[in-house]
């Protein structure tokens, strides 16, 4: 009985806001509602799916219900769930740095969500700033309550919350999904267009918009650039059939053969957030089809005068990163004429630093991949000359 009732009090939420909130219907009708009574939560969103637990709505006043119903749509406008994950990030703090992104921007009446001012930070950032400053241990630098008997157990991190249940769980479905984004971004685009935002303040809305908007998408970028290096070579075998033949000629077989070079800036201007979101970027986008990945890392001088694998580069701490000094490109391409073999190589940095020159021959294709738009805009006139560009925006 109680899964009927919370499921009609969802039938008559979506209902009511079919008619006055149109926004809000819209983006709660690409997602699947799905009960999970093993949730330590009232709702939670992820995966293209809303899931809650009946137990807990069903103590909600249709107020409570409707506000942590739209808290989560806005999350889902901002494609928070759906955003790059930090490596080692607890989702207590995916969750305080989303209420905080929503902070002064929506007027909560039932519940108390985490603020900035909780942590003497400023209101009006973005999600990826939040995370990137909320301490590790979610105090403001006094003791946190570790009252482990607490329901909420953001408390034993420090987050001021009333929101029934556990952050960690309300969390727990969220994942990196470019396609789910790119959904998302084509909803808000038809919603902008019939301006069909209902009770949505316009200073939300614009914050809604501008998340759904990329002058360069660096996925375009690097997908083109891996077809462009891409190589095999291909050897005869009696163990496949010849497509024309049959097995009464040899097959052939491809093996693998493209060898990629990556160079990553670890002066002190480029933080170990875009670091470890451009290794994630890298990881997901070409870890199919290529032999070999090398990382080397520099800033005025070398750091890594024998390669590591992608795999040790992302999981480096930050007291292991190399280097933090100044930036000279040069380093990277007089190591690369001395390995001169390599089909890619893939440059990260924000770009401040001298044109390298490059007085050799080679058949590497560059891409340059900066760390946020405004580097973008300075230095990509003379880095187009080299290769691609794009950046990839963890600010």
């Amino acid at each position: 009985m109680d899964k009927l009732i919370a499921k009609d009090r969802f039938k008559q939420l979506a209902d009511m806001w079919y008619l006055r909130e149109p926004a809000f219907f819209a983006v709660y009708c690409i997602n699947n509602l799905t009960e999970n009574p093993y949730i330590n939560c009232a709702i939670r969103c992820g995966q293209g799916k809303i899931e809650y637990n009946a137990e807990f709505i069903n103590s909600l006043t249709d107020n409570q219900l409707e506000e942590l119903m739209k808290t989560e749509m806005i999350r889902v406008f901002l494609k928070h769930p759906y955003s790059r994950r930090p490596i080692n990030c607890p989702n207590e703090k995916l969750i305080a740095a989303s209420d905080m992104t929503l902070y002064g921007h929506y007027k909560f009446d039932e519940y108390r969500f985490v603020n900035p001012a909780d942590f003497g930070l400023e209101t009006g950032k973005f999600y990826e700033w939040y995370l990137a400053n909320i301490p590790n241990d979610g105090s403001n630098g006094e003791d946190a309550d570790t009252d482990d008997n607490s329901n909420n157990d953001g408390k034993k991190y420090g987050y001021e919350t009333d929101v029934p249940g556990s952050m960690s769980d309300r969390a727990a479905l969220w994942d990196e999904d470019d396609e789910r984004c790119d959904k998302i971004n084509e909803l808000i685009e038809q919603i902008n267009s019939s301006n069909s935002w209902g009770s949505i303040p316009g200073n939300l809305t614009e914050k809604i918009v501008a998340s759904s908007k990329a002058k360069i998408d660096y996925r375009k970028t690097l997908s083109g650039f891996r077809a462009s290096i891409l190589s095999s070579k291909r050897h005869l075998t009696r163990m496949r059939p010849n497509r024309r033949f049959d097995f009464q000629q040899m097959g052939s077989k491809y093996d693998l053969e493209t060898r990629l070079l990556i160079a990553v800036d670890t002066s002190l201007s480029v933080t170990h957030l875009e670091l470890a979101n451009f290794y994630g970027v890298i990881q997901r986008m070409f870890r199919y089809g290529v032999a070999q990945i090398d990382v080397i890392q520099f800033d005025s001088q070398l750091q890594t005068p024998q390669p590591i694998s992608l795999k040790d580069a992302k999981h480096l701490k930050i007291s292991e990163v190399k280097g933090r000094g100044g930036t000279d490109f040069q380093v990277v391409f007089d190591y690369l004429r001395e390995h001169n073999f390599y089909d890619g190589m893939i440059i990260f940095t924000d770009g401040y630093a001298t044109q390298p020159k490059i007085e050799f021959f080679t058949r590497t294709k560059f891409v340059w991949v900066l760390s946020d738009e405004k580097c973008y805009d300075e230095h990509n006139g003379w880095m187009k000359k080299i290769g691609r560009v794009c950046y990839i925006n963890a600010k």
